[in-house]
């Protein structure tokens, strides 16, 4: 039995098809979101042209239409390589046909489109058609790869799953476009409720709030799914990376979804929301493909042993270049930087009882992400000697000595002139003063001082943390009002029982290094009651927020309220336990309840 052909340049080809899929769709969008679909009446020619006299809705769907015959030849090109290199193999070759089927219905759909005038049920069923090509292209390349397991063999029930999540993915996806074509996707001029926080009014409405309320279903099953796969992490890393990368599709497509009612339905806003639903189906399809070749739990059979039993190759490893730039990027505490970049983000939105400007939120973001950065690698300069007799930090570039402790010392002071010229040149010169004196902070009298010297180290240097929401509110307002210090105190609050908890959990670390963090000092009880207390206080403080605040409503209120009951009952929970991992679930609440309280504010101003 002869060997199956080298895939040789067919992955590359099919690689550069659903690449060039994606910017047709993304295309497509375009000319939706522009009203550009009969900026060619006709069809194939455009105004009776091969090349018509151009203008703005002219360039933008001629534009899509060559897109699409380039696409066309890529299928066509890609159909005939598997046809002739592939052709022993019968699932890449009705793969392939599959596919160049789907892109002549696709085409003829375009043509139906147009010459239709745009009935939003042929729009639709046009954009299913090519969504299903992208999807066969995916599994094609996936196939490539590796085979999929024989016809009969038992899935896990991840695979499932993985199929359930896709499959709604693709309904909130088509009853988004449904509603776009029926001129329904702009009549909800609120989020994430219609008029105002009320219902909706008219048909319209109805048929625009049924999407919201599709997608909320379809964003759960996926979630739900994806927390599965999680579990998965030691039988398929692959798998497991790919549901949480499900995950993030999934709250970038719900902000996106968001930001059309935000930025009064402008055109960007409208692509990217479609791009990322095309893209969430993409990633879905290859995860369904992957979880197939997945087999239960507890199945054996002769093959598995023999795979198993044999020698693992050694990973490659990775080029200079690639661990550099992972230096760099590690240097600046990327996970940090997120959740201080939405508080300042927070800040903004609730300072502006509204949307800010997209300008202003660049620089404001942009700007604390360069101070967060350099602060961070600041730190990794001061930090080198301790971070070395620490398990946790002993890999850090600096600490492994990988870099030189000087260059991160320059990056980090780079990094952070360049944070203060971008924000007082963008915004103005308060909010680039509070950015570099939190890094001042963080580096002179945290990290220098009151780290190595104090039990109450984490509580007073709390405070360089709780500067990018007053960042946020004096880009947009040119001064500090009492919500800016407000949400200055929640998150200085935030901070100790978050950092405390950690503690606990990598006491020994602390102690072998020789920090004076509060449970290495005074035991785990005493921590048990400090977390407890300043939780009671940050709970307050959000509560107090609403009333300070003209803008915020009882939808903030209720949610403040929720996470903060629900933040003291771990606290309780946590004087029922003891031992090195007590601490885990209150510590990763803290991280959800920070992150979902500064959501609330955004959404409810």
């Amino acid at each position: 039995m002869s060997a199956p052909p080298s895939p040789g340049r067919l992955p590359i080809l099919l690689g550069v098809t659903i690449l060039a899929m994606f910017g047709l769709i993304t295309l497509g969008a375009l000319v939706r979101a522009t009203d550009s679909g009969l900026g060619c009446p006709d069809w194939p020619l455009c105004q009776g042209k091969l090349i018509p006299a151009f203008d703005y809705h002219v360039i933008i769907e001629y534009s899509h239409r060559m897109t699409a015959s380039v696409v066309g030849m890529l299928v066509v090109a890609s159909a005939v390589m598997v046809w002739w290199k592939h052709r022993s193999s019968r699932a890449l070759t009705t793969l392939m046909t599959f596919a160049v089927i789907a892109l002549i219905i696709q085409v003829l759909l375009g043509g139906v489109t147009v010459i239709t005038e745009l009935p939003p049920e042929v729009v639709t069923a046009h954009l299913f058609a090519a969504e299903i090509l992208i999807a066969t292209l995916i599994i094609t390349l996936l196939i490539l790869q590796q085979p999929l397991p024989a016809r009969g063999t038992r899935r896990d029930p991840i695979f499932y799953w993985a199929v359930a999540m896709a499959a709604a993915s693709m309904v909130v996806l088509l009853t988004g476009t449904y509603i776009v074509g029926r001129n329904a996707g702009a009549v909800c001029p609120d989020w994430p409720l219609c008029n105002g926080g009320g219902l909706p009014d008219f048909n319209l409405q109805w048929e625009h709030m049924a999407h919201r309320v599709i997608a909320a279903v379809g964003g759960l099953i996926i979630i739900i799914g994806a927390m599965k796969a999680r579990r998965y992490k030691a039988r398929s890393r692959a798998l497991a990376g790919m549901g949480m990368g499900a995950a993030g599709l999934v709250v970038a497509q719900v902000i996106s979804g968001a930001a059309n009612p935000w930025f009064d339905f402008v055109a960007s806003a409208k692509v990217v929301h479609l791009s990322l639903a095309t893209a969430l189906w993409g990633h879905l399809v290859a995860m369904a493909v992957i979880a197939c070749h997945l087999a239960p739990a507890g199945a054996t059979t002769e093959a598995a042993h023999t795979q198993e039993s044999a020698p693992k190759p050694e990973p490659k490893p990775l080029s200079p270049m690639r661990v550099m730039i992972n230096d760099y990027i590690s240097l600046t505490k990327p996970k940090v930087m997120t959740l201080l970049l939405l508080t300042a983000f927070g800040g903004m939105v609730l300072a502006d009882e509204g949307m800010p400007g997209l300008w202003l939120i660049a620089t404001v973001l942009i700007g604390g992400a360069l101070a967060s950065g350099g602060a961070s690698s600041i730190n990794h300069w001061m930090d080198r000697d301790i971070d070395r007799l620490m398990k946790r930090t002993a890999n850090r570039p600096v600490a492994s000595e990988r870099m030189g402790a000087a260059e991160a010392l320059g990056f980090g002071v780079l990094l952070n002139v360049l944070s203060f010229g971008l924000l007082w040149w963008g915004a103005n010169l308060l909010a680039a003063s509070l950015a570099i004196g939190g890094t001042v902070f963080y580096v002179l009298v945290y990290t220098k001082w009151l780290k190595r010297t104090t039990v109450q180290n984490i509580v007073i240097g709390g405070a360089a943390g709780a500067v990018p929401p007053l960042v946020g509110w004096a880009a947009v307002t040119g001064g500090l009002s009492l919500p800016a210090f407000y949400l200055f105190a929640i998150v200085f609050f935030w901070t100790p029982p978050h950092f405390w908890a950690l503690a606990l959990l990598i006491r020994r670390d602390y102690a072998d290094a020789g920090i004076p963090m509060l449970p290495v000092v005074e035991g785990e009880a005493s921590t048990h009651r400090a977390i407890l207390m300043y939780t009671l206080i940050l709970t307050m403080l959000s509560v107090l927020l609403y009333t300070a605040s003209d803008t915020l409503g009882l939808a903030y209120l209720i949610t403040a309220t929720t996470l903060g009951v629900f933040f003291i009952a771990y606290a309780v929970q946590l004087f029922k336990k003891a031992g090195p991992r007590a601490a885990a679930p209150i510590y990763k609440y803290s991280l959800l309840y920070l992150a979902v309280l500064f959501v609330a504010i955004m959404i409810d101003a």
